[in-house]
Formats: C-alpha cells, sequence, structure tokens
C-alpha cells in the first residue's frame, strides 16, 4: 500500500521530467480504493506521449488524463 508522501514524490519526479513538454498540464495525488495513485493531465494524448509515461513508477499507479 503506497502512502500519500510515496505518491508526491513519484509525482514531483514525473512533473520535473514531463514538465518540458508542451502536451504536459499538470498532476496530482489523488486516493482511491484505500490506495494513492498519480494523475497526469495532458493536452493530447498519442502512442508516442503513452510511451514517455509509465504506467506505474515504484508500485505506484500512474494514469493519464486528457483534458
Amino acid at each position: 500500500m503506497a502512502t500519500h508522501m510515496e505518491a508526491n514524490q513519484i509525482r514531483l519526479s514525473l512533473k520535473m521530467k514531463l514538465s518540458n513538454y508542451a502536451w504536459y498540464s499538470s498532476c496530482g495525488v489523488f486516493q482511491g480504493d484505500g490506495d494513492y495513485y498519480v494523475v497526469i493531465s495532458v493536452k493530447k494524448l498519442d502512442n508516442q506521449i503513452r510511451k514517455l509515461i509509465p504506467q506505474v513508477v515504484n508500485g505506484i499507479v500512474v494514469k493519464t488524463e486528457l483534458i
């Protein structure tokens, strides 16, 4: 079970990695089913972008949301 602090560390590391891209919008930590996960909001989503964003980092799920 991931803690909020662990999920927030993953969020920050992904933010630093992805914020240089024009399609990146924001990210946040959310709780669901008793566990924390990271949501990355993007302006466009294609296969190239999906390859850059990992689905799981250190046991924490990373979801992608198109805004």
